[in-house]
């Protein structure tokens, strides 16, 4: 089938950088965005007063559009959104960008071999179907936030209590002078707790188990970027098909591995006081990396040894009349409880027969390669590849789909690329990269981008040299992709037509 319609749903990060890559090789592009602008989790009704990156602005790039030199190293809200917006213009997309505007139903044409219907519904309530060769879903893992179902919500917000999940937090007022119960332990509950220990008059933090984080900058001096993301931390942790270092690294190098993550151990435990406080994490800080990991908002641990955040591992009983019960029975006097508790996975306008061969009864996704499902034709995910750096894990993605839709790839037996899917998925429930719907490689970026390289026939990037490895993974060390591509597919066309030969 001849593929030029393309259909893209979602304009934040991986609907940018999926839809700017087939633009620029010639395709029809048409993106779908519910929200009334770009940005997905940036965008200005979803982000929380403050916010800023996890990571540093120079990783958290696009390759060929780096950030500007003005920005920090860790970029706020506003300028990313700032960013993916300038991003959007100047690469062409946001002409193609259709705004307010949900994807309510998507079904296939021939089973998937002659494209998708896609339904959509206005803003005004209008509903519209097209028809696409091609379809990329790039709505992600964080777009449906998750607030557990705790007996007496409603209660509690009858007494005139608030409710919230982090991406509902958007205005300081929300939180000021009042008493403040977050729920989590992850980065957006974290910050979210330093602004209500900051402006409300209370301010507790109730999680289960306590994660590890990290500082912006261990002993002051070092940002963490040089110990958390080069391709010798990463080769510290367990792969799926390891390459010859990483294979001895985990067999006879196991001890050295050891080492290297206790020693890493022992700094945080010292730099954050845990065990003074009670919150060294039960898991080794191995397993963490693959997954859980985040960074420490500034002040965090400093404001739990004052008191100004006062932390409860336990869980809610339930919510009850101005406050919030515990399962030790302990009762919180609460104006706003906020819930820093992720987001849930589902498909919900995909075809049911085509959902439940993509995303499983228990929440995972079944990607070959986080993009693809080789038995739904046509149907592509992009930004399904949860890490440190989503502008470019969702650039080369992008490319590798367009390589694949060229023909440029060549793929397995579709029985095979099944097998292989599915082993994979396996190997990440038992290692603990079971995290977003199994879509997590927070410690495998290089490694992931090695493979998609490898699968379109080019080399890997910051290798070589002690040097590359120690050295934090650089954006803009993929910015020729492209441009290698063409010219590997120039002299293959040479290859195959001989100087001599006479057409």
């Amino acid at each position: 089938m001849l593929i030029q319609k393309v259909c893209v749903i979602g304009a934040g990060i991986s609907g940018l950088a999926a839809a700017k890559t087939f633009i620029e090789e010639g395709y029809e592009v048409q993106v779908y965005e519910k929200q009334g602008a770009i940005g997905g989790v940036w965008e200005k009704s979803r982000r929380y007063p403050g916010v800023t990156t996890q990571t540093p602005g120079r990783i958290y790039t696009y390759p060929d559009y780096p950030l500007p030199a003005s920005y920090p190293e860790w970029p706020t809200g506003e300028q990313v959104n700032a960013y993916l917006e300038s991003y959007a213009n100047h690469f062409g997309v946001v002409q193609q960008i259709q705004f307010n505007t949900e994807v309510i139903a998507l079904n296939a044409i021939d089973d998937g071999h002659k494209g998708w219907m896609v339904t959509l519904r206005t803003s005004e309530g209008n509903t519209i179907t097209n028809n696409f060769d091609f379809v990329v879903i790039c709505n992600g893992v964080n777009h449906i936030p998750y607030i557990p179902q705790v007996p007496g919500i409603n209660s509690f917000k009858e007494s005139g209590c608030s409710v919230l999940h982090s991406t509902q937090v958007n205005s300081i007022a929300q939180l000021e002078d009042k008493r403040v119960v977050v729920v989590g332990f992850g980065k957006s509950a974290c910050d979210i707790a330093m602004l209500a220990a900051e402006h409300g008059s209370k301010c507790h933090i109730i999680f289960h188990q306590g994660n590890w984080k990290i500082p912006r900058f261990f002993f002051r001096l070092i940002n963490f970027k040089f110990l958390i993301f080069t391709r010798f931390a990463e080769a510290m942790t367990p792969k799926y098909k390891p390459n010859s270092v990483e294979k001895w690294l985990h067999s006879g190098g196991k001890r050295l591995v050891n080492i290297f993550w206790r020693l890493n151990e022992t700094i945080l435990r010292y730099s954050f006081k845990l065990d003074a406080l009670g919150l060294v994490p039960e898991k080794p800080l191995i397993e963490a990396i693959v997954a859980s990991i985040n960074m420490a908002p500034t002040d965090f641990y400093k404001y739990i040894r004052s008191q100004k955040i006062q932390t409860h591992k336990t869980s809610i009983a339930r919510l009850v009349k101005n406050g919030v019960e515990l399962a030790s029975g302990k009762k919180l006097n609460a104006d706003v409880v906020v819930f820093g508790t992720g987001f849930r996975q589902a498909l919900p306008f995909l075809e049911e027969k085509y959902r439940h061969q993509c995303l499983d009864k228990e929440g995972y996704f079944h990607l070959y390669r986080n993009l693809i499902n080789p038995n739904v034709p046509n149907l592509a995910f992009v930004g399904y590849n949860t890490g440190f750096s989503a502008n470019l894990s969702s650039d080369i993605g992008a490319r590798w789909l367009v390589e694949l839709v060229k023909g440029h790839i060549s793929l397995p037996a579709k029985e095979k690329l099944i097998a292989e899917m599915e082993a994979d998925l396996e190997w990440r429930k038992s290692h603990g990269y079971a995290g977003y719907g199994g879509t997590c490689f927070f410690s495998s970026t290089f490694h992931y981008l090695d493979t998609l390289l490898h699968d379109m026939g080019l080399p890997a990037r910051q290798t070589g040299s002690f040097v590359a490895v120690m050295q934090p993974l650089n954006s803009q060390a993929y910015s020729n992709v492209r441009a290698q591509l063409q010219d590997l597919h120039r002299a293959t066309k040479k290859d195959v037509f001989p100087k001599n030969l006479k057409l």
